[in-house]
């Protein structure tokens, strides 16, 4: 009798243990499933905000539209545009010349193998200046920055090929330095005008203040760094010291950007996107660039973007210059 009892109080408790645990298990479950939900529904709103967002405007008219093939300088491909005070400046890639426009789209002057001297320029790639008007492009496979200024003359002839850097592409001009989006080390660096690294931020990846084929680097005027993170499809914006603010997703890869100061605007081109947002320096989407009446007839894909000191956007799609002026100021 004392076994008999003794097996079904055993069997009481494995059957206590047992439900005990399936309890937890099922405990477990719920919180996954929950916290499954809660990602689904995050998900969800964020689709929905961009979906609404997406159907804001910025818009723009067009007041100019210029290209090199009924002009002295012939046909270009550019990779950048630089709009100065008096003129427009397009790296021409296919050429491997800088070709200098007036505000009128007018060609007045080239920079190229003759000024720039030895060794022969490989690939013009980003453009950058200072506040003398002197231009700085970026020669990507002699991994140097050649400097002109306003009237043609070399400058700076800035060699850092032994630093480590694979292939950068943009270069923005900074108290005496430059920050440069070091595209194939996938990492950003601030170079003195002696060649040395004063600072580099960054790894291959996609977590914060991580790269992934970085292109190109502004500045805000605040002494923060926007970085084109073409793989990542993002724009990160970095502080003076290289740590991370904020990124700004923008749903394709981004091509080109620019920071009109003055508004505190952000325009992002994207050639994969077919588009032209606008943020806010704080990240927030003010609107797709679009001309009234034209939504049959979207934008060119645009390669580069600049901002003029009026807050006009000059824009290339490699074979033509366009300059828009915003219809309002949100």
């Amino acid at each position: 009798m004392r076994k008999k009892i003794s097996k079904k109080l055993v069997s009481k408790k494995a059957s206590a243990k047992k439900g005990k645990k399936q309890t937890r298990s099922g405990k477990r479950i719920a919180v996954v499933f929950a916290l499954l939900g809660f990602i689904i529904l995050a998900e969800l709103i964020s689709f929905a905000v961009n979906q609404a967002g997406a159907s804001k405007e910025f818009p723009v008219q067009k007041t100019l539209e210029f290209s090199g093939d009924t002009q002295p300088c012939g046909a270009f491909k550019a990779w950048d545009v630089l709009a100065l005070p008096n003129e427009i400046v397009v790296s021409d890639q296919d050429h491997k010349r800088l070709l200098i426009f007036d505000r009128q789209g007018k060609f007045t002057s080239e920079i190229g193998q003759k000024q720039a001297g030895p060794p022969d320029i490989t690939e013009v790639s980003g453009l950058t200046s200072d506040s003398s008007g002197n231009i700085y492009v970026m020669d990507t496979w002699n991994t140097r920055i050649r400097g002109f200024d306003p009237k043609g003359d070399s400058i700076l002839n800035l060699n850092f090929s032994d630093k480590g850097f694979y292939g950068p592409r943009g270069a923005a001009w900074d108290n005496n330095s430059f920050v440069i989006a070091d595209t194939g080390s996938h990492r950003v660096a601030k170079v003195s005008l002696d060649g040395n690294i004063v600072a580099a931020w960054g790894s291959h990846g996609s977590g914060k203040g991580m790269f992934n084929n970085p292109i190109e680097t502004v500045l805000d005027g605040e002494g923060n760094y926007y970085v084109v993170d073409q793989g990542n499809n993002r724009i990160q914006c970095l502080d003076s010291q290289g740590h991370f603010v904020r990124e700004i997703g923008v749903g394709a890869a981004p091509s080109s950007e620019a920071i009109d100061t003055q508004r505190k605007l952000l325009f992002v081109s994207s050639n994969d996107g077919h588009f032209v947002k606008v943020y806010n320096l704080k990240g927030k989407f003010v609107g797709n660039m679009i001309e009234p009446g034209k939504k049959d007839s979207p934008l060119p894909d645009f390669r580069a973007l600049s901002v003029m000191d009026n807050g006009d956007i000059v824009a290339s799609n490699e074979t033509k210059v366009f300059i828009y002026h915003p219809v309002a100021t949100p």
